[in-house]
């Protein structure tokens, strides 16, 4: 869950050919999601996560990733590591440290790409760094970072993208408009007033399309989750109260086929619960699968969604449904005196 959750992904109108608007309400989807659990590793420092508070935020794990063979790749900035888990048993069956103060990571090719302040870290299957790859110190305040087409890019708040590395050499860096997905995607957004929020994107082949939606309650923040061939996946959050400002995310799919973007295919609720600050807690796979990390008292849970018909609609358990916790309720106190 981000800290902030109002910061916009912004994209300038100009940068795009096609314009089409539509209303396209939650109230419309015709499908929704399987939600099956994956694993549940425990909050446990020596054979689990490693769980810690500080002033101004709660530790844990800040990012995850899909693995091969049935294992989970958590990234914790409350032990600087990367911890593998076995998603059979939730047990930890590797663990090796990371720079300080990591932010993001994405798992590419058999490596680590670990995000820190000023650099990306490259380690390799046992943990042994390989590579480090620098970026200018101007780039202040990125929390993300992705791989595309064997090259780094960083994954800027302003919703721009640069990017610092190709082919393992680090290069000058180059900016787009947008953030680029898996699938070579730029994809842009921003709040068009009320209930409304525009999507933009610039293709891989080069086509541009940009469209408004509508949901069903006034839009406070929309946030590029990932793409794939045919879809576009978005954390669209919606105001429960402006005062004091509460809100709820949906994980929304959108059409994207030959002619631009179509409607919204297919939503989901995520859970109320948010036990630690963490930057990727959604990964879109190469088939459409969601994956949603989900922090918890008792520990990390990793659930797989996946796109069905209403009517086969899987929810989350409603005993994490149930749970209303966000960190930013349980941070330290600070000393007054």
């Amino acid at each position: 869950m981000k800290k902030i959750t109002l910061l916009l992904l912004t994209l300038p109108v100009a940068a795009f050919s096609q314009v089409a608007t539509s209303s396209s309400p939650a109230t419309d989807m015709h499908k929704g999601y399987s939600v099956k659990p994956v694993t549940l590793t425990k909050w446990e420092p020596q054979s689990g996560l490693v769980y810690k508070e500080v002033q101004g935020a709660n530790l844990g794990t800040t990012s995850f990733e899909m693995m091969q063979n049935n294992k989970t790749a958590f990234l914790s900035d409350a032990s600087n590591e990367i911890v593998i888990v076995d998603d059979w048993t939730g047990s930890v069956v590797n663990r090796f440290p990371v720079s300080f103060a990591p932010r993001d990571f994405v798992y590419y090719g058999g490596k680590f790409y670990v995000l820190n302040e000023n650099t990306v870290t490259v380690y390799d299957a046992t943990g042994t760094t390989v590579n480090t790859i620098s970026f200018p110190s101007s780039y202040v305040g990125v929390m993300r970072l992705t791989r595309y087409n064997n090259a780094t890019y960083l994954l800027l708040p302003s919703g721009n993208c640069v990017k610092v590395e190709a082919n393992g050499a680090s290069v000058d860096p180059v900016g787009y408009k947008g953030w680029i997905t898996s699938v070579g995607d730029f994809v842009g957004t921003r709040l068009a007033g009320g209930n409304n929020y525009e999507l933009k994107i610039v293709s891989a082949n080069g086509s541009s399309y940009q469209k408004t939606f509508t949901a069903d309650k006034k839009v406070g923040g929309v946030y590029i989750v990932g793409a794939t061939a045919d879809r576009i996946y978005l954390d669209v959050q919606t105001y429960i109260s402006e005062s004091p400002v509460k809100v709820e995310r949906n994980i929304v799919a959108i059409e994207l086929n030959k002619g631009g973007l179509g409607n919204v295919l297919a939503d989901v609720k995520l859970p109320d619960c948010y036990y630690v600050l963490s930057d990727k807690d959604i990964e879109v796979v190469e088939s459409g699968k969601l994956l949603n990390m989900v922090t918890t008292p008792q520990g990390v849970q990793v659930f797989s969604l996946t796109e069905t018909e209403a009517d086969k609609a899987q929810n989350y358990p409603a005993s994490l449904l149930a749970v209303k916790y966000h960190f930013n309720d349980h941070l330290v106190k600070e000393n007054q005196n």
